[in-house]
């Protein structure tokens, strides 16, 4: 319901008393659906972002990057959990698994 409220309170804003769309009327007339699709657009292009992310630090650790330095112990745990590095792997480009 939070996302619909914020929805609601974003499509009002600056709106006077005579121009506002009541908040029953709002939802009786669906119109938090219309931000539902955008929702869901923003979720899938965060999760597209982060498997890049991972991705990315998964091929530092293959290729015994400088780089693969920067990456922390929960990112570490995380590529292991998912399966793109093995510990013997995240052993071998000198980081602790």
């Amino acid at each position: 319901m939070l996302v619909s409220e914020t929805r609601y309170a974003k499509e009002s804003e600056g709106y006077t008393r005579s121009k506002v769309c009541f908040s029953d009327n709002w939802f009786k007339m669906r119109r938090w659906e219309k931000g539902l699709s955008q929702v869901q657009a923003d979720h899938e292009k965060a999760q597209e972002a982060e498997a890049k992310g991972r991705a990315c630090l998964a091929e530092w650790i293959h290729e015994r990057h400088p780089l693969c330095r920067r990456i922390t112990n929960q990112q570490i745990e995380d590529l292991i959990a998912s399966k793109l590095v093995t510990p013997e792997q995240v052993r071998a480009a000198g980081l602790r698994a």
